[in-house]
C-alpha cells in the first residue's frame, strides 16, 4: 500500500451530489465519505487525541485561554497516516467559546471529513474546485458557470498566507517523511490559488497548532529524557 495508490483511488471519486452548503462553506455528509472509504480501504482506523491537563483529568479538545478550542483526529490506512486539526466554530466560521458538546461532537465527525480528504476523498472542496481530476472522468456538457471573482484579501490576511507558507515549508512535522509532502502540496495548492478568507484563517490554526503540538511534545520528551537520567544516576 502506497500514499500514491490510495491518493489515486479516493482523489478520482465525484462527491459533488454528496454535499450540502451552509452559508459560503461547503460540507461533505461524514457518514458517507467514511462508508466510500470503507468500500476501498476497509482496514483503516482512526482516533481523536485526549490531552491532559493538569488537574490530571484527560479532554478530547485543546482548550486555548480565549476557551476557544481545537480537536484533532488521525486516520490510518495500513502504514499510512494523517492528522487534521479543526476548532470549533459557528456558522459565521468563527471559533466558539466554551462550546457545548453537541458543537464539539460535530467539529469532531467534520474533522475526521477533512483528514479524511487528506487521502483524497474530496479534497478538491477544500482547494476550491467544483470537480476532482481525473484522468479517466467525462466531461459534462453544461451551460458556463459565471466567473468566479477572485477574493481580495488585506495585507494581514496576505501576511498569514505567507506564515502558513513558511510553517508548511520550513516546520519538521510537515517536512519529515510522515507524509509532509503531501500535507505540503495541499496547503500549498490552496494558498497559491485564491484562498478565502475562512481558508486562511482555517489553515492558518492548523500549521501553527500542529507545529505548536509537534514542540511541545519534543520539549516534553526532552525533559521526561533528563528526568530519566537524573535516576539512573
Amino acid at each position: 500500500m502506497t500514499h500514491e495508490t490510495v491518493w489515486k483511488t479516493l482523489s478520482s471519486i465525484d462527491v459533488n451530489n454528496k454535499t450540502e452548503k451552509k452559508g459560503n462553506l461547503t460540507y461533505l455528509s461524514w457518514a458517507w465519505a467514511w462508508g466510500e472509504l470503507m468500500n476501498h480501504f476497509p482496514q483503516a482506523t482512526y482516533t481523536f487525541t485526549e490531552w491532559e491537563y493538569p488537574d490530571g483529568t484527560y479532554k478530547d479538545v485543546l482548550m486555548y485561554p480565549d476557551e476557544t478550542c481545537m480537536v484533532e483526529c488521525e486516520l490510518r490506512i495500513d502504514d499510512i497516516s494523517h492528522k487534521m486539526w479543526l476548532p470549533v466554530m459557528d456558522y459565521r466560521n468563527q471559533a466558539v467559546a466554551n462550546p457545548n458538546a453537541r458543537a464539539i461532537s460535530d467539529t469532531k465527525m467534520r474533522c475526521l471529513v477533512k483528514c479524511i480528504s487528506m487521502f483524497g476523498l474530496g479534497h478538491y472542496i477544500y482547494a476550491g474546485e467544483d470537480l476532482p481530476s481525473s484522468e479517466n472522468s467525462t466531461p459534462i456538457a453544461t451551460e458556463k458557470a459565471p466567473v468566479k471573482k477572485k477574493s481580495k484579501l488585506t495585507k494581514a490576511q496576505q501576511a498569514d498566507v505567507e506564515k502558513i507558507r513558511e510553517i508548511i515549508t520550513t516546520h519538521t512535522v510537515f517536512t519529515n517523511n510522515n507524509g509532509g509532502t503531501d500535507m505540503q502540496k495541499q496547503v500549498l495548492q490552496v494558498i497559491d490559488g485564491d484562498p478565502t478568507v475562512g481558508q486562511v484563517n482555517e489553515w492558518l490554526a492548523y500549521v501553527v497548532g500542529e507545529a505548536s503540538l509537534y514542540d511541545n511534545e519534543q520539549k516534553d520528551k526532552e525533559y521526561h529524557g533528563r528526568k530519566n537520567t537524573d535516576k539512573v544516576q
